[in-house]
């Protein structure tokens, strides 16, 4: 899919050293890297996961990795290039993403934020999800997680739990 010169698509493994550093610079900071390269290859290939890049060109500008099971989905690590930001590359990997969901007969979408990334929590907002909780021991009491969620059938069922 290319709109506005963004072309999503399944990431390969010879994407992954560039998610995991993404990751690590624009999401992990300050947690230690758990999304290494290793990892994000492992993930590409797990059947239950959808690990997918955002390109501009040929270059990597954005990435979205999400955890699918039977009703519920969890959208695990979302990441745009600075350069790029506030040009819908974000939106584009989460409708992406939003879109399979709907397809497999997923129900609710669950994100965690940290509760002072503010800008990441209006863009969830803008996109239609609702904060839902907020847990002090997510990022390994470093600081707070806020849980928002959306519904992709009309009606939030909160029900969270490990995805």
């Amino acid at each position: 899919m290319i709109k506005n010169g963004i072309k999503i698509e399944f990431a390969e493994s010879a994407d992954a050293a560039e998610i995991g550093i993404m990751s690590k610079n624009e999401i992990e900071y300050g947690l230690g890297w758990k999304y290494t390269p290793d990892r994000v290859v492992k993930l590409i290939r797990d059947g239950s996961k959808n690990v997918i890049v955002a390109r501009n060109e040929s270059a990597l500008v954005g990435f979205g990795i999400m955890t699918y099971r039977d009703t519920q989905a969890n959208l695990d690590l979302l990441a745009v290039k600075p350069g790029f930001r506030r040009m819908k590359v974000g939106t584009q990997v989460v409708q992406w993403l939003e879109k399979v969901a709907l397809e497999a007969g997923i129900y609710n979408i669950f994100v965690q934020v940290r509760e002072r990334n503010v800008n990441a929590i209006a863009f969830y907002k803008q996109l239609g999800y609702l904060v839902v909780d907020r847990d002090k021991t997510y990022y390994r009491g470093v600081e707070a997680c806020i849980l928002m969620a959306k519904s992709l059938r009309g009606m939030l069922s909160y029900h969270y739990g490990p995805v």
